[in-house]
C-alpha cells in the first residue's frame, strides 16, 4: 500500500524575545498539567451517577499511542469533532491507494478491491460491529442523506403527527418541514430536560413524551446525541416506550458512531442515521443508516432515493421484511467507493481499539473537562451538559457569561479562543424550551481520542484568561 508524504506548517514566531498571547494562554495551560494527575473526583454526585474514576497510567500510555496514529496539527488544539473529525493516518494511506488504484484500473478497481455491487462484504463487517443484519444497513453519504431516505420514504397521511423536540438538527427538521407543508403530518415538539438533571433515571424524559402523546401520533424522531447540549437520550427506554405505543421510532445518530458502543437491534429502533466523518473519523460524504428489517409490525417504507427500486423492491410489492432493503437504497448511480471503503477502515481500526474503551475514555475525558469547568468558573456561568453517565457525551456545551442569550459576545469568545490561544471549538445555539423568544447560546467542545486532560486543563485557563478580558 502506497501513501502520501504530508507536510505540515508551523506558524512563525509573533515574538522574537518573549511569547505571543496566544503562545502565553497555551504554556499557562501546560504549566498546570502536571497536576491532573492528582486530581481524583470525591464529590458523591460523581459516585451516585456512576461517573468515572481517574485512568491508571499503564492506560494514559496506551491514549497517547492512539494519539500518534493522527495527523493533527500540533500547533492548534481542535476541539470540533462534533461537526468533523480527522482520518487517521492509517485511513488516510488506504483512502489514498483506493482512489489510485480506481484512476489505475477504473474499470476493475472494484472488483479487486471486493467491492462488488451493494457492497455486501463491507454491510456484513458493519452489521456485526452496529448489532444488526447485513440487510438492515447500508452505507450512505452522510446523516442528512439518511434521515432524508426514511422520511419521506414513510408513508404518513395528513393529520398524522410525529413527536421531535428542540434539540433536532435541520438535517430532520428540513424534510419534516417538507412534509408538513406538502403533505399535511403535524410536527410537536416535546420539551426534554436540559438544566438541573440530577437523576439519572431515563423517566424525566419519557415522561415528556407521554406528556405530548395523542390519538393522531404515528412516530417520533429524536437526537440520540443532541448537537446542541450534549445530553445523550435514552435511546433503548424511548424505542421500547415507542413501540409500546404501537409508534415508529426514528433516530438522528450523527454524534453516536466512533464516540459510543452502539447496538441497533439492542436499541430497538425502526430506523438510525448516523455520520462518518465526525466521531468515526471516516471520509467526508460517508455514513451509516440502519433500518429495521425483521420482527413484527415494520413500518410501511417506500424506496425513493436509489436506482434500485425497479430491481430489488417492486417485483415483490414492497413487502416489508422480504428484500434487502439496505441493497435497495444502497444504490445511487455512481457511489465513491473509495471513500465507503476508507469508512469502512475506520470501523475496523474502532474494532481494534475497543469501542468500549473508546467510549469509556471520551466520557472519562467529557467529565474532567465539565468538572474542570465548575472548579474553575465556580458559580460563574452555565453549564448546558449534564455530568451523570447515563446521559453524558463527548459534547459540552458551557456559556460562561450572565447573558446567555447574547451570541455575540459568545461568537467572540470563541473566535478569541482560536485566534489568541490556539483552541478551535465552536458556538451552538439553540431553545431551551420550545417557546422561548431568543435562542440561547453556547460554546461546545468535543473531546475525542485524540485529546488528553492537558488539553483540557490548557482549554479552561484559556477560557477563564479570556472571559476576565470580557465581563
Amino acid at each position: 500500500m502506497k501513501c502520501v508524504a504530508i507536510e505540515t506548517k508551523k506558524e512563525p514566531s509573533s515574538s522574537r524575545s518573549g511569547l505571543s498571547r496566544r503562545g502565553f494562554l497555551r504554556k499557562a495551560g501546560a504549566l498546570v498539567a502536571g497536576t491532573a494527575v492528582l486530581f481524583t473526583p470525591q464529590s458523591s454526585s460523581a459516585i451516585r451517577c456512576g461517573l468515572f474514576s481517574w485512568t491508571p497510567r499503564i492506560d494514559n500510555f496506551f491514549w497517547r499511542r492512539i494519539q500518534g496514529k493522527f495527523l493533527v496539527d500540533p500547533e492548534v488544539t481542535y476541539m470540533n469533532v462534533g461537526t468533523t473529525g480527522s482520518m487517521p493516518m492509517s485511513v488516510l494511506e488506504s483512502y489514498e491507494y483506493y482512489n489510485r488504484l480506481a484512476a489505475y484500473h477504473p474499470r476493475t478497481y472494484e472488483k479487486e478491491l471486493n467491492a462488488t455491487e451493494g457492497l455486501p462484504a463491507q454491510r456484513e463487517k458493519l452489521a456485526a460491529q452496529f448489532g444488526c443484519s447485513p440487510d438492515e444497513i447500508c452505507l450512505t453519504r452522510n446523516t442528512t442523506d439518511g434521515l432524508d431516505a426514511v422520511v419521506f420514504g414513510l408513508k404518513l397521511n395528513p393529520g398524522d403527527e410525529i413527536l421531535i423536540t428542540p434539540h433536532e438538527h435541520e438535517a430532520s427538521l428540513s424534510p419534516l418541514n417538507v412534509r408538513q407543508d406538502r403533505d399535511g403530518i403535524i410536527l410537536t415538539t416535546v420539551d426534554i430536560p436540559v438544566l438541573n438533571i440530577e437523576s439519572n433515571s431515563p423517566d424525566i424524559f419519557l415522561s415528556a413524551f407521554e406528556a405530548k402523546l395523542s390519538p393522531s401520533t404515528k412516530a417520533i424522531l429524536f437526537s440520540h446525541i443532541c448537537y446542541t447540549t450534549g445530553t445523550r437520550l435514552p435511546a433503548r427506554e424511548l424505542c421500547n416506550w415507542a413501540k409500546d405505543k404501537g409508534l415508529i421510532s426514528i433516530v438522528d445518530g450523527a454524534h453516536a458512531p466512533g464516540m459510543i458502543q452502539l447496538d441497533f437491534h439492542d436499541i430497538g429502533c425502526d430506523f438510525y442515521a448516523g455520520s462518518g466523518h465526525k466521531w468515526q473519523c471516516g471520509p467526508g460524504g460517508t455514513g451509516i443508516l440502519y433500518l429495521r428489517n425483521h420482527g413484527k409490525n415494520l413500518p410501511e417504507f417506500w424506496t425513493q432515493n436509489s436506482s434500485m427500486y425497479i430491481f430489488a423492491v417492486q417485483p415483490i410489492g414492497n413487502i416489508r421484511g422480504t428484500y434487502d432493503i439496505a441493497y435497495s437504497l444502497q444504490y445511487h448511480g455512481q457511489l465513491n467507493i473509495p471513500a465507503h471503503l476508507a469508512f469502512v477502515d475506520a470501523c475496523d481500526l474502532w474494532e481494534k481499539i475497543g469501542r468500549n474503551r473508546i467510549e469509556h475514555h471520551v466520557l472519562e475525558l467529557s467529565s474532567y473537562l465539565k468538572r474542570k469547568l465548575e472548579r474553575r468558573f465556580g458559580s460563574q456561568g452555565t453549564l448546558f451538559s449534564p455530568d451523570i453517565h447515563e446521559f453524558s457525551s463527548g459534547l459540552t456545551s458551557f456559556n460562561p457569561f450572565d447573558d446567555i442569550t447574547d451570541g455575540a459576545k459568545i461568537i467572540e469568545f470563541v473566535d478569541r479562543l482560536e485566534s489568541e490561544a490556539a483552541y478551535q471549538i465552536r458556538y451552538t445555539d439553540f431553545k431551551l424550551a420550545s417557546g422561548d423568544p431568543r435562542s440561547t447560546y453556547a460554546c461546545r467542545i468535543s473531546t475525542h481520542i485524540f485529546h488528553d486532560f492537558r488539553q483540557i486543563d490548557g482549554l479552561v485557563d484559556a477560557m477563564y484568561d479570556i472571559c476576565r478580558t470580557m465581563i
